[in-house]
């Protein structure tokens, strides 16, 4: 079995609780043998807060927790709503005590404002809001939200490479305010084969570019956390030794680096 972490670095190793088709609960039971933490990937809104006890993973399997906030949040009824109706999820999922709650921002920066004040005013820190890059938010524009904000960075490597966005790398506020890492490798113009329902490959599917930005961010950002953001058991088991060779090959961060 490879080990939960590279003790070289200061992050921890994670995967999503959806690596096979079962139920959370099942997901994060499995995966205790092998990581350390766990994404909760509460992707649809409804159908998550029907969850019921046995959908749900105890805290008493050892894993460290975040979540991965809903993708459908009816942001069009602004920011005070979205985090109304969503706010049964974090007391749901309270148990698990997450350390962070990784977001795709909207497109209406004011909603995004409501959300977050919202969010404090629960008396939660901003800061454990991860804003994650999207197809449609670069690296760039979330790390003036989050500064904006108060919130830290989610970095997902395949959307960045996929959509051809750039690492602000001259900026020093963004070893500052990411807080986490997701990890694959995106499918190329051509789009996923008929039926694919995920847009993520294995880690070794990397391009030569894609390998030299995952590099970067290894030897100059200090997450908390990195995530293997792979939906197949195999495809994680690859993944996870990928990572393990990439980082072998990188110098990690002096000790003190912000994160």
């Amino acid at each position: 079995m490879l080990q939960k972490c590279n003790s070289r670095f200061s992050w921890r190793l994670a995967a999503p609780s959806c690596v096979w088709p079962e139920t959370a609960l099942v997901n994060c039971r499995r995966l205790a043998r092998t990581v350390p933490e766990v994404g909760l990937y509460l992707l649809e809104l409804h159908s998550c807060l029907a969850y019921g006890p046995d959908d749900l993973p105890q805290k008493t399997y050892g894993l460290a927790y975040h979540l991965h906030l809903p993708l459908d949040l009816p942001w069009r009824l602004g920011g005070d709503t979205v985090y109304a109706v969503m706010e049964r999820l974090l007391d749901m999922t309270a148990h698990l005590e997450p350390w962070a709650y990784v977001l795709h921002p909207p497109a209406e920066a004011g909603a995004l404002a409501d959300f977050v004040r919202a969010f404090a005013a629960a008396g939660r820190d901003p800061a454990m809001l991860l804003l994650e890059n999207t197809d449609t938010a670069s690296p760039a524009d979330n790390l003036a939200l989050a500064r904006e904000l108060g919130c830290g960075l989610c970095l997902d490597l395949g959307h960045m490479l996929a959509m051809g966005h750039e690492l602000p790398t001259g900026d020093p506020a963004l070893a500052a305010k990411t807080a986490m890492l997701h990890v694959y490798s995106p499918f190329g113009p051509e789009g996923p084969p008929t039926g694919r329902t995920h847009l993520h490959r294995t880690l070794p599917c990397l391009s030569p570019e894609g390998r030299d930005v995952l590099a970067w961010m290894l030897g100059n950002l200090t997450p908390k956390t990195l995530v293997l953001e792979i939906f197949a058991p195999m495809h994680l088991v690859e993944s996870l030794a990928c990572i393990e060779a990439i980082s072998d090959t990188v110098t990690p961060p002096a000790a003190g680096n912000p994160a």
